[in-house]
């Protein structure tokens, strides 16, 4: 789980929440919601964390890097039988970079047949 990688790296290198709210620019209290996943954290902020913590991103997940589920108030069943998935940020950046390529990919072999039929 990105939280508790989180949090294990950053106790690792003896800061405390605060320390590195203050090292990254933010409030404790918003740094806090971030490492116990209430807020999202976006790629710059995990770049930021990642230096500062003097890790590569891909560490901080480690643990469970998909799946994070989240339970109801009534124990252990779901919400509707909803799984909520949360996925690093620089895992959707990557997938979506790879979609564009194949996007243009698919719109030159699509010229190229268009010309072929032209030519018939």
């Amino acid at each position: 789980m990105v939280k508790t990688k989180l949090q294990q790296v950053r106790i690792e290198k003896g800061l405390s929440q605060e320390d590195l709210a203050n090292m990254i620019g933010m409030t404790q209290a918003n740094y806090n919601r971030k490492e116990n996943g209430l807020s999202r954290i976006t790629m710059p902020v995990w770049k930021r964390i990642a230096k500062e913590l003097n890790v590569p991103i891909e560490e901080l997940y480690q643990e469970d890097p998909v799946t994070n589920i989240y339970k109801n108030n009534k124990g252990n069943s779901f919400n509707s039988g909803t799984i909520h998935i949360s996925v690093p940020e620089f895992l959707i950046d990557q997938y979506e970079t790879r979609l564009a390529e194949k996007d243009k990919q698919i719109e030159e072999q699509l010229e190229l047949i268009n010309k072929l039929l032209e030519k018939k």
